[in-house]
């Protein structure tokens, strides 16, 4: 007997699948072996008891297809054309339509009457601008697999032109972005705990993997950038649009075997950008490909996969990954040849005893006043690491303007004249995201907005803390005066982030125009 009642249908979906749905769908879940699959729908349908959420959790198609199931006017045949296979098997997934029959479709009777309300509520306006912002928004998250949350925002601000901080509220309480991306905190070296990372869904079984090939394969450029294969991403898998991928896409279809399964697999060592002989032996050792000749398929599925954007690769695809290293190397070969070893850029060995003397001097009156560290010793102590004490030097820092004027007055270590005269000029002290641009014999050029700075090292040259063959580096460091030279605190915090050529070329182009400044 024919049923249209999602309740009597749960028990043959496999659990899995339904946690799946589940956990994208419903806030806060619970885990896979705390709850049923008749609970998960239970906890599902409350989230659509306010229609308002079957709204928001719709695209314009998928409410479009509800539209035509409610009007009655569509025949069954064209409510089952395969034109809407991707609106099927989206609502399939959200429970708000059955597609398991292969002679019908129908809404469940369970909350039926909630999306016939939807419908008549539904601002077409409103969710077609959404719309076109998750195309964007989602369609980046699958290409890159995973990414920062503010890379995310700041990427969909720069094509929509809506602002960062309404993006970032967008992504955080949208509900078809986040049923197809997962939002969490994670710790990322360099950059600190508890950042806030936005990492497509099908790929949560792979993430460790993603992480670990992006540090070997990890490219810096900036990306094509061309909404018309955001859109089509969105609703496809692949860019249909793409001549090759559509070849193999045509090709796969006509083996004889359930191609569709392969296809997951397929995206996932297009993700990877892994060795592929894996991949091809795991098809042609399909029962039914024994005795099919797959050499000329498997021409056209590395055509395809050199075509499709790898998360690894940040985006890029291995054809487009090739050209970047073609690039690379060149730009590192002019490099070598330009490169000029640093002579004399760091202050005398005497000076940088005496800066040393006045800075922990400052930092072990901070940690005194601020009380970070109980009975920790600084001033005069040898074998000091500044990076051991990073967070002394952060609340010196931020509070730079207070601390110097209680030192000089209070002067605990008897500082001369001169000594408090160069402790008051820490006050003038920047702490900033600068580039590290170029290193000049004697002194080395780091760029923040505002200007170009030419610093020293203290007891060495910079070439020899950074490789010149890093330029330009992105680091957070503080810049000071000391006697007639500007310098840095001995700290430089670096992210660890490949910018890319381009962004070379243009840092490189910013350098040769800008004016040099030599003190603050």
């Amino acid at each position: 007997m024919r049923t249209s009642k999602m309740y009597e249908r749960i028990k043959w979906y496999k659990k899995e699948f339904v946690h799946n749905q589940y956990a994208r769908i419903v806030e806060p879940f619970k885990d896979y072996e705390k709850i049923t699959a008749v609970k998960m729908l239970d906890a599902i349908y409350k989230v659509y008891e306010d229609y308002n959420n079957i709204i928001d959790i719709c695209t314009v198609r998928e409410l479009k297809y509800i539209e035509m199931i409610l009007d009655g006017n569509s025949s069954m045949k064209e409510l089952l054309d395969d034109k809407y296979d991707w609106e099927r098997k989206t609502l399939h997934g959200k429970f708000l339509v059955e597609t398991d029959y292969p002679d019908r479709v129908f809404i469940p009777d369970e909350i039926i009457d909630k999306v016939r309300v939807a419908i008549k509520n539904v601002n077409w306006t409103t969710v077609k601008k959404l719309n076109d912002l998750n195309e964007i928004l989602v369609s980046y998250c699958k290409i890159q697999a995973s990414s920062l949350l503010n890379t995310v925002c700041l990427f969909g601000s720069m094509m929509s032109g809506i602002s960062e901080n309404d993006i970032y509220n967008h992504v955080l309480h949208n509900k078809v972005f986040n049923y197809y991306v997962m939002i969490y905190p994670k710790n990322i070296e360099g950059l600190g705990d508890n950042i806030y990372v936005a990492l497509y869904q099908d790929y949560y079984g792979i993430e460790e993997q993603i992480d670990e090939e992006r540090m070997k394969q990890g490219l810096a450029g900036d990306l094509p950038i061309d909404s018309k294969i955001y859109k089509t991403l969105f609703y496809n898998d692949f860019d249909i649009n793409n001549k090759k991928i559509k070849r193999f896409l045509d090709e796969i279809k006509k083996l004889p075997f359930f191609w569709t399964s392969a296809l997951d697999i397929i995206r996932e060592f297009a993700v990877l950008n892994i060795d592929r002989k894996p991949l091809k032996n795991a098809i042609s050792n399909v029962p039914a490909l024994k005795n099919c000749d797959l050499t000329n398929f498997f021409k056209i599925l590395d055509e395809a996969m050199d075509e499709m954007p790898s998360g690894v690769l940040n985006g890029f695809t291995p054809n487009e990954a090739k050209k970047i290293k073609i690039e690379e190397n060149k730009n590192r070969y002019e490099k070598e040849k330009k490169y000029i070893k640093q002579k004399n850029a760091c202050l005398s060995r005497e000076d940088a005893k005496l800066f040393y003397k006045i800075y922990f001097g400052l930092l072990e009156f901070t940690n005194n006043k601020y009380k970070i560290r109980s009975n920790y010793k600084i001033y005069n102590k040898k074998g000091i690491n500044p990076y051991d004490i990073t967070d002394i030097i952060d609340v010196f820092w931020e509070n730079k303007d207070v601390i110097v004027l209680e030192f000089c007055l209070a002067n605990p270590y008897k500082f001369n004249s001169e000594e408090l005269k160069l402790t008051c000029e820490f006050k003038k002290g920047i702490r900033d995201m600068f580039i590290v641009a170029k290193f000049y014999e004697e002194y080395t050029a780091v760029m923040n907005k505002e200007r170009t700075y030419m610093i020293k090292g203290i007891n060495d040259n910079l070439d020899n803390v950074i490789s010149y063959k890093n330029l330009p580096e992105t680091v957070i460091m503080t810049i000071l005066p000391f006697k007639d030279v500007l310098i840095y605190d001995g700290v430089i915090m670096n992210f660890g982030i490949k910018m890319g050529n381009d962004f070379e070329k243009i840092v490189n182009s910013e350098l040769s125009r800008s004016i040099k400044f030599y003190h603050l």
